[in-house]
């Protein structure tokens, strides 16, 4: 499931933990089993990733609301794309809450694309990885409707995530194609934009298609419990070849991926069970490989 696009469950205190007395254990990280490890089992064309040497967040030590702390997110997306086809997202949520005031901080942890059977598969390489896990929105507002948070309306502010192309107006403009338009090497892997590792009935091998995408969605829910978080998410997704690394790919990349509307999604809080590495901070490697322990539905 590491390959697949956007926003767990595992029951903690209502408080989160304190970043005042939070210690980072591990000094030169580690590999986590079952998140590109050689003896892992979520993404056979990723390298070894480590245990981001982070603690913490430390704006959220003086906050103490019951939503306080980590939230994994999971959102199940449908899309067509000549057919139907469905996909699980996930994000890191750190939450300081106070009253209806929230300050919170975003972070994409596993960008899925959704797979067309017998078509193209669309794997996300280490390098892209790396990127997504480490572009996040930090948002500050009332995002709540009401100070005694359960049954409250979340309302946060809309994410925008833009990756391999420069936009003035990263919301609205035309991303890059492959006639033309800025498109950095956002993910340093010496092609233009960020690149995908594709799969293809056209190619005897798999081969490598370089992208622009902007991922943007907007959350409404309600909470259930100081730990869980429900509603639904309007998602879109643009995704613009930009080139690919063998011409067999060329009918891969006029496939168009259109997401329908309300997409459900679950905020489950994540607290000492998914902190593999016990330093007080649940990072984005540690939510995506205990997605399927975190979540009931995930591997449907």
């Amino acid at each position: 499931m590491v390959r697949r696009f956007f926003l767990s469950p595992l029951l903690l205190i209502a408080c989160g933990p304190n970043a005042s007395d939070t210690p980072v254990l591990r000094e030169d990280g580690g590999c986590l089993p079952g998140y590109g490890c050689t003896d892992g089992s979520f993404a056979v064309d990723a390298g070894p990733i480590t245990i981001p040497d982070a603690s913490l967040e430390e704006w959220d030590a003086a906050s103490s609301g019951l939503l306080t702390g980590i939230f994994a997110v999971e959102a199940t997306v449908t899309a067509r794309a000549g057919i139907e086809v469905t996909s699980k997202q996930l994000y890191r949520l750190r939450i300081a809450q106070d009253g209806t005031h929230i300050h919170q901080k975003t972070t994409l942890c596993a960008l899925s694309l959704p797979d067309i059977p017998n078509v193209v598969t669309l794997d996300v390489p280490p390098k892209l990885q790396a990127l997504i896990e480490a572009t996040s929105t930090e948002d500050d507002g009332d995002f709540l409707s009401n100070a005694q948070v359960l049954e409250a309306k979340y309302s946060p502010p809309p994410l925008l995530e833009v990756f391999g192309a420069t936009l003035a107006n990263p919301a609205t403009d035309p991303l890059p194609n492959i006639e033309g338009g800025a498109a950095p090497d956002d993910d340093n892997d010496g092609n233009p934009g960020v690149t995908l590792l594709a799969k293809t009935i056209t190619c005897t091998a798999p081969q490598q298609l370089y992208v622009a995408l902007r991922v943007a969605g907007v959350l409404q829910g309600v909470v259930q419990t100081p730990d869980l978080i429900t509603g639904y998410a309007q998602i879109h997704l643009d995704e613009s070849v930009i080139g690919y690394s063998d011409p067999c790919l060329s009918v891969a990349a006029t496939i168009s991926i259109k997401v329908e509307p309300d997409s459900p999604f679950r905020a489950q809080r994540v607290g000492t069970a998914e902190d593999v590495d016990h330093n007080g901070n649940v990072s984005c490697p540690e939510i995506v490989i205990n997605a399927p322990n975190i979540f009931p539905d995930w591997a449907q």
